[in-house]
């Protein structure tokens, strides 16, 4: 077995030797740290200060890859520039057949200098990203299974070839602003595209001299076609040994080339080939999203600099959009319970009413998120009339005493969450060294929004009862005029001053068939195949578990097993993580919308004394995720924060079941619900981001809006489960209010049972 460091010293291109990172010094210090921790006493002592030398050493080799692979780029982008140019020349000259030929077969040996460089680079990628991960690997394995980075700095994800269920996270030293050039290199699409064009340039220098050729055969001497012959012999053994190397493709320079166009179509097989190689291992290592742009739901990869074109107040109206938003979607929560005494409905149908909500929620986020592919300042605007009709049919409600507008409220309400706009507008084009304060933004104003919209019913508890133009103006309908005012105001300036973004209109990047085809797949076949990377390079290797397997071979699991299996995979720890973004809002919705039952029925408050303690615990939840922020920059893992949440959530539920007395009791429980429910959000959508498929990063169907959506059906789920239990129970009198609270944080609690019960089936895979 070859270890990894003779690999590398092996695949790596010479010229640039000293700008790969060493692997091998920071393997001795890793051996160095074992050797302390061995040895014991006065050596062990300084265990901790020779990691922090690993990881300074580390985030160093990796700054210096980052910074050449940029200079490098910048410099290949010149280069094929030349060419393109010596290209074009070559193509318009009117002279001379014989002349032309000459004039191509130059242009053809200056197309092969970038061209080798673009492989070399590509080969460059592939075999730092794999020494990252290696070297990671090998420091989790040996030395500590993580270490979380510091708020400001940039975590890793590491992820096995063959083991999807195996990842790791480790912290660094490296400024997040470096994550940009880390995220360059690992999608390299500017050299795929520099690829793209040398290959185009190489295909027109080709077809015109055969064109020639085909023309004045005559020109082509037997010298030349010896020297075609050797070029072919040299071509095919290069097409040979493009798999010999297991990160790079090998093959040689080759000096004055007599026959350029065969030599080249081999580099431009390497190229393939290497491409192949960079893709693959740059997918095991990945920077991860900061913890704000994670509770903002942001797991797409920043934007290029081309790309980054979000302004202040473009940024300032979808933040602003979304705290309107959850103002408006709580506004009614403190207020529903008389208005539907007023209207004639009973309590039961309030978890119905505010539900509605939700149920528009969920088809109108998919419509926004595929608007959006067309404009970002429509769906804007489409929000805000949605809302302002919400809020009117609202305020009408009350003179007509009509459920059915009430309804329609909040669907109106729900079609107006434009939160997918919002988010995506921030992933498509704040650029990455301003996007933790854009979305510690937005997280914060739709925190503001969501206590906002309760709090409103404290000034407006005392609006006095007025009637014009045959309508009433009071303390429950004030609260949607006041809102339509809001709305009316983001109306204008978002309809005047919203700049649409200019979306680059760049042209598509080559993709794998762009270079791998015809070149490569005539006659190299797939490289990743030839070379099979089994990961075991200078590593210990993984133990698999034999199947039964039947007389054909193909392995034969029973039901248990598939089972089992389900829970000690990645999908496991991904639907775990979806779960727990819907789960949470069910506990933590009908919470919060039944509290009025509680705190009016049992207490005789007023709906403002409601409101302000909604408000108090809404404006609660920023303070509590920058805490757990805090905590897990600090180390402690996600899915340890997980556990301890659902049991502080299960517990607060069941002492809720007892009922509204005695009031400390239920104040505390209720607290307890909450903050854990907001703890729980935080950390699913931490743990979300990093064990959902790198591919549901991007697209329609991405790992936001799949939380998001989990999270509104949640909502709605918490809501309906309020109106079956004041449904079953009644909520008339003191004892029916205290039968509705075992019915319905019973349920609570045994959700959150079974949540633990999953976090724990799927614990190992939880990553962090």
């Amino acid at each position: 077995m070859v270890n990894f460091g003779m690999r590398l010293a092996r695949e790596k291109w010479a010229p640039w030797a000293g700008e790969y990172i060493d692997y091998d010094l920071l393997k001795r210090k890793i051996q160095e740290i074992l050797d302390a921790r061995a040895e014991g006493g006065h050596r062990l002592a300084a265990e901790g200060a020779l990691k922090d030398v690993f990881i300074g050493l580390f985030d160093e080799e990796v700054e210096k890859v980052l910074q050449f692979f940029a200079g490098k780029a910048k410099e290949l982008e010149a280069a094929v520039a030349s060419v393109e140019a010596a290209t074009r020349d070559a193509l318009a000259s009117p002279l001379s057949t014989q002349v032309q030929l000459k004039q191509l077969d130059t242009a053809l040996r200056k197309l092969m200098a970038p061209a080798h460089d673009i492989t070399h680079l590509l080969g460059f990628i592939s075999l730092n990203l794999a020494a990252v991960r290696k070297i990671l690997k090998k420091y989790g394995k040996s030395v500590e299974a993580s270490h979380a980075a510091h708020a400001g700095y940039l975590s890793l994800r590491i992820e096995h070839p063959h083991d999807a269920a195996w990842s790791m996270m480790q912290g660094t030293l490296i400024r997040n602003e470096r994550a940009q050039d880390l995220d360059t290199m690992q999608r390299h699409e500017s050299l795929v595209a520099l690829g793209g064009r040398t290959k185009a340039a190489y295909e027109q220098l080709h077809q015109r001299r055969d064109a020639l050729l085909t023309a004045e055969p005559a020109l082509v001497p037997a010298a030349n076609g010896a020297a075609a012959a050797d070029g072919r012999e040299r071509g095919q053994a290069l097409r040979r040994s493009c798999s010999s190397f297991k990160y790079t493709p090998k093959f040689a320079v080759v000096e004055d080339v007599a026959e350029p166009v065969e030599e080249m179509a081999a580099v431009l097989e390497a190229m393939a080939a290497a491409r192949t190689l960079a893709q693959r291992n740059a997918s095991f290592v990945r920077a991860q999203p900061t913890w704000t742009e994670k509770q903002a739901g942001i797991f797409e990869p920043p934007p290029t600099d081309e790309e980054a074109v979000a302004t202040p107040l473009g940024l300032m109206l979808n933040c602003v959009n979304s705290g309107l938003y959850m103002a408006n979607y709580n506004l009614v929560i403190p207020t529903v319970t008389k208005l539907c005494e007023h209207i004639g409905v009973s309590n039961s149908a309030v978890g119905i009413i505010i539900g509605c909500c939700d149920i528009a929620t969920i088809p109108g986020t998919l419509g926004y998120s595929i608007w959006t592919g067309y404009s970002f300042k429509a769906p804007l605007l489409a929000s805000a009339v949605a809302c302002l009709v919400g809020n009117l049919a609202y305020s009408l409600s009350w003179d007509a005493r009509a459920l059915w507008l009430l309804v329609l409220a909040r669907l109106m309400t729900g079609l107006g969450s434009a939160r997918a706009v919002n988010r995506s507008y921030i992933a498509l084009f704040v650029p990455r060294a301003e996007r933790t304060s854009a979305s510690a933004l937005f997280v914060s104003l739709s925190a503001i929004g969501m206590a906002l919209g309760p709090l409103l019913a404290l000034p407006l508890s005392r609006f006095p009862e007025l009637t014009a133009f045959g309508l009433t103006f009071n303390k429950l309908t004030m609260g949607g005029w006041t809102m339509n005012v809001a709305w009316l105001i983001f109306l204008l300036v978002a309809g005047f001053l919203f700049e649409e973004p200019k979306r680059s209109e760049m042209p598509p990047l080559p993709n794998m068939d762009a270079i791998d085809q015809p070149l490569l797949a005539a006659e190299a076949g797939d490289p990743i195949k030839a070379a099979p990377d089994n990961d075991s390079d200078d590593d210990t290797s993984m133990h698999v578990a034999s199947a039964e397997v039947t007389d054909g071979g193909a392995p034969r699991k029973g039901p248990l097993r598939r089972c089992m299996g389900f829970f000690n995979s990645q999908a496991g720890a991904t639907v775990c993580s979806i779960w727990l973004c819907l789960i949470l809002k069910v506990v933590q919705q009908a919470y919060i919308d039944g509290l009025p039952i509680f705190t009016e029925g049992a207490y005789g408050w007023a709906p403002s004394y409601c409101g302000i303690l909604l408000g108090a615990l809404g404006l609660s939840a920023p303070l509590v995720n920058f805490s757990v922020g805090g905590l897990a920059s600090r180390g402690l893992p996600d899915r340890v924060i997980t556990v301890a949440s659902i049991l502080v959530t299960g517990l607060g539920a069941a002492a809720l079941m007892k009922g509204p007395f005695p009031r400390a009791t239920f104040f505390v429980a209720g607290v307890a619900v909450y903050m854990g429910t907001i703890v729980m959000e935080a950390v699913s959508m931490s743990l979300c981001s990093k064990v959902i498929d790198e591919r549901l990063a991007k697209g329609l169907f991405n790992a936001g809006l799949m939380s998001t959506q989990a999270g509104t059906f949640g909502r709605f789920m918490g809501n309906m489960l309020l109106s079956a239990a004041a449904r079953v129970t009644r909520t008339n009198t003191v004892d029916e209010i205290v039968n509705f609270a075992a019915v319905l944080f019973g349920t609570a609690a045994f959700w959150m049972a079974v949540s633990l019960a999953f976090v724990l089936a799927t614990y190992r895979h939880l990553v962090g």
